[in-house]
């Protein structure tokens, strides 16, 4: 098993923040070659997603209509609603030392918030062999 918490600084609203190639580089220093790989950020507002390379936009679109920002007594209200539904953790098979993702798939995180050079801890767990 390989464990480590990177952080990222983030801004937002809605904005989303490749860490593909974090997680590529964690599991070279796992030496893992097959096996899962656990991500989770901190917190109760960001959210990890796989997108399609050119369907971000049209990702974050979808996601600010369907939870609107405005209208709620809780200020962010909505940021916890996004990442309920959207997650706060991914787990995704790693196989022959890669990530198994699509060419065209990316990590990213996403930081509903409306923050500034925000910090967001993400730990990184992978096991196998």
């Amino acid at each position: 098993m390989y464990s480590k918490v990177i952080e990222v600084k983030t801004y937002g609203p809605m904005v989303l923040h490749n860490i593909t190639d974090i997680v590529t580089d964690c599991i070279k220093e796992s030496g893992v070659k097959n096996g899962l790989i656990w991500i989770s950020v901190e917190g109760a507002t960001p959210a990890i997603v796989v997108l399609e390379v050119g369907k971000e936009e049209a990702f974050l679109n979808f996601i600010t209509r369907l939870i609107p920002f405005e209208g709620w007594r809780h200020g962010n209200a909505y940021a916890h609603l996004i990442s309920t539904i959207l997650s706060t953790n991914a787990v995704i098979p790693v196989e022959n030392g890669a990530i198994m993702l699509r060419n065209d798939e990316r990590i990213y995180l996403l930081e509903t918030r409306s923050v500034y050079n925000h910090v967001r801890r993400i730990a990184v767990e992978i096991h196998g062999i």
